[in-house]
């Protein structure tokens, strides 16, 4: 039902009358152009959040194409309750999702899935649109005030972290080269796990005191944009020393960078999903990181900007790295390294 619905909604082949004569290949084309209007990761959660709402409806009974604009709001009330029927369990055997009791989820995700039922309902043609009710958006403001708005931020993986953490990783196989790389190279390059999973051996140069990476899309984006990394002082865990390793062991010139690896522990031509960077992150970091930090593969990227503010680095340097668009981001990073450096209350008592 919506799955279907979803992807054809995506692909958008029922486009305007042509005049023209035009191929199946044309068609093609034209859909994947239309489907590219937004990111592959939107799609992915429009979908995810749309099978979230249909397996929901089926539990209370409730028609998924025609839902009331009552039946939103407790939809959205499950969401921002706990021990509710809130969240998905996929079952890799049967390969179906069930509905599991969990904790409430996030405002912000709570709105994201408002969102994507409301961009499926305005594809429809008939029918007022049961989610920009007036009811629906009153259940949503009641949400925001009951629950903490607080963000969960990722703990930063400190520039005196980077040695040990190197250290403790095993040197005598591809994994081992291969983890110290993401750990150095992400944190040099204040790099999100998205970033990491997409960089290609053939936008990579290298230069005696750094390297210059390349990426074709970047999160937020489209244009080509460019890392450049500096060489470290210490050659245990300098990213360009570790780089000009795992290319000669790896020995290719095209293809993803950050790749799986075998049975055998070497490397396949299959590049690392970002989660599976998160999760390479955060076990190595365990050897040093307290038991209580949030540390995610966001830690790296926090990481850099931490110490770089914290160190006096200009906000514009920083940003060349981080590829930020606006400061503004960026001071909630400095509020944190330097809360107390410049307060308007520094000896007023």
């Amino acid at each position: 039902m919506f799955p279907a619905e979803l992807e054809a909604l995506s692909n958008q082949r029922d486009l305007p009358s042509f005049t023209a004569t035009i191929t199946e290949d044309d068609l093609n084309r034209l859909a994947q152009i239309h489907r590219s209007r937004v990111a592959e990761k939107t799609w992915q959660a429009r979908a995810s959040d749309l099978r979230q709402f249909k397996i929901w409806c089926q539990a209370h009974q409730v028609n998924p194409n025609i839902p009331t604009s009552a039946d939103l709001c407790l939809w959205l009330s499950h969401m921002a309750t706990d021990n509710s029927l809130n969240r998905l369990r996929y079952d890799v055997s049967t390969g179906e999702s069930t509905l599991y009791r969990g904790n409430a989820l996030a405002v912000r995700s709570i709105r994201r899935r408002h969102s994507s039922i409301k961009w499926f309902f305005d594809q429809q043609t008939t029918g007022k649109n049961p989610a920009t009710d007036a009811l629906v958006h009153g259940q949503l403001a009641g949400i925001s005030r009951l629950l903490p708005s607080k963000p969960k931020r990722a703990a930063a993986i400190r520039t005196e972290w980077l040695a040990p953490i190197v250290a403790d990783i095993e040197t005598d196989g591809f994994v081992g080269l291969r983890d110290q790389l993401i750990v150095t190279l992400g944190f040099a390059g204040a790099m999100r796990v998205s970033d990491l999973a997409a960089l290609q051996i053939e936008h990579v140069r290298l230069f005696p005191n750094g390297a210059i990476l390349g990426f074709e899309q970047r999160k937020r984006r489209n244009e080509y944009s460019q890392i450049h990394i500096v060489a470290g002082q210490n050659p245990n865990s300098c990213p360009i020393l570790l780089l000009q390793r795992y290319l000669s062991v790896i020995g290719r010139q095209h293809g993803a960078l950050l790749v799986r690896a075998n049975r055998n522990g070497a490397p396949a031509k299959l590049a690392l999903h970002p989660s599976s960077i998160a999760r390479i992150i955060k076990k190595r970091s365990n050897v040093v990181a307290p038991p209580f930090a949030h540390i995610s593969g966001h830690s790296l990227r926090r990481g850099f900007i931490d110490s770089a503010l914290a160190k006096g680095a200009p906000i514009s340097e920083v940003m060349k790295v981080s590829g930020h668009k606006d400061p503004k981001t960026l001071m909630l990073y400095l509020d944190d390294c330097g809360m107390f450096a410049n307060h308007a209350g520094s000896g007023l008592y």
